[in-house]
């Protein structure tokens, strides 16, 4: 009688331990269940802190982009135009040839500064992921954000930041690699002709007149964010002149310009719609000006974007080499013709031809 006692009460001992076994693995194998949720959960998204600040959670996973800002358009272009289903502006029809049907005819929705901004059709894209400038004007960042329930990332419009631009678009894209080698070059060529231009001498520094508007007779000063590529390769703004508004063109007289009297003309992308490169030569206005009578008014190059400016892209990384080429002959010794082509096969993956060089070029040159 004892030993079945016994016995049973160590059956029950052992049903006790495997029922208590049982419950810690349930409980152990839930907990596993749901940290593995959450884990896949949190590996969807990730926060990233953009270029003014703002702490963004974006998708882990970017394979769509609407560009709300025309820098960044043309900076997302170079790092992936695949991932681009939405731009700022229309492309020059001219441009085709460099970029492609796919990317002239991609949707254009306008800009964060622009009125005509349309929320319901960037809507209709679905992007994961929508990038602008740090200079929003009539639709803040954090407004498209908030209203479209889509993450908005602002990047910086400083051309000596370019480098940390394609860091910053390579982390939020999944494209650090294409980010880097886009940074490294970036960074390397402002270094390169900040060392080159640093050694010019005072009175060697040429002035320079932006022509922007129809008749060439708006511009912008020195430190503004359209006028950095002139800044930085230490060419004299003559335009001594306030602004109305920051980032804006100034309106000026062609008294003001004749006392200004610069040493070169640089014609700007709203000046060209006017034909003012055309005009200015056979203009008796423009005809006591040193540059006009030197013959040192010169084209921007501008395909498929400007080296200059409008938009302050990342281009302006070939530009800097071209203008400081241009204005310092003697002090940039560069051959423009090579690393023009290296910039279009880097940036553009689009390898030029010699004649295409040449056409880039034409009017943007020294005369020799």
């Amino acid at each position: 009688m004892k030993n079945n006692i016994s016995i049973n009460y160590k059956s029950f001992v052992i049903k006790i331990i495997c029922a208590i076994t049982c419950v810690f693995l349930f409980v152990g194998c839930s907990k596993t269940s749901q940290e593995k949720t959450t884990e896949n959960k949190e590996a969807l998204t990730k926060e990233v802190t953009d270029m003014s600040g703002r702490k963004v959670t974006i998708p882990t996973k970017v394979n769509k982009v609407v560009s709300l800002s025309n820098n960044t358009t043309v900076d997302l272009y170079t790092l992936n135009p695949d991932k681009l289903v939405g731009l700022s502006f229309t492309p020059k029809p001219e441009a085709k040839k460099y970029l492609g049907e796919k990317f002239i005819n991609l949707p254009v929705l306008g800009t964060t500064s622009d009125k005509k901004l349309d929320y319901e059709s960037v809507l209709k894209l679905k992007p994961d992921l929508i990038v602008c400038s740090d200079e929003d004007e009539v639709y803040p960042a954090d407004d498209i954000q908030e209203q479209l329930k889509i993450p908005v990332v602002k990047v910086s419009t400083d051309l000596e930041s370019t480098d940390k631009v394609y860091e910053f678009l390579g982390e939020c894209l999944g494209e650090q690699q294409r980010g880097k080698e886009l940074a490294d070059y970036s960074r390397k060529t402002i270094d390169n002709i900040k060392s080159l231009v640093k050694k010019i001498p005072e009175d060697k520094k040429v002035k320079v007149y932006y022509a922007e508007g129809g008749e060439g007779l708006q511009t912008d000063i020195s430190g503004n964010v359209h006028t950095e590529v002139l800044d930085l390769v230490q060419g004299k703004n003559v335009a001594d002149i306030a602004e109305e508004k920051v980032g804006s063109m100034a309106s000026v007289s062609m008294e003001q310009v004749l006392s200004w009297n610069p040493d070169v003309i640089l014609e700007g992308a709203t000046a060209v719609k006017g034909n003012f490169f055309k005009n200015v030569y056979s203009d008796q206005k423009w005809a006591n000006i040193k540059a006009v009578k030197d013959r040192k008014v010169y084209k921007i190059p501008a395909l498929p974007f400007n080296f200059f400016d409008r938009p302050p892209s990342a281009v302006r990384i070939i530009g800097v080499q071209w203008l400081a080429n241009l204005l310092y002959p003697d002090y940039v010794k560069l051959d423009i013709n090579t690393e023009i082509k290296n910039f279009y096969k880097t940036f553009y993956k689009y390898n030029l031809t010699d004649d295409e060089v040449k056409e880039l070029l034409n009017n943007a040159a020294l005369n020799k």
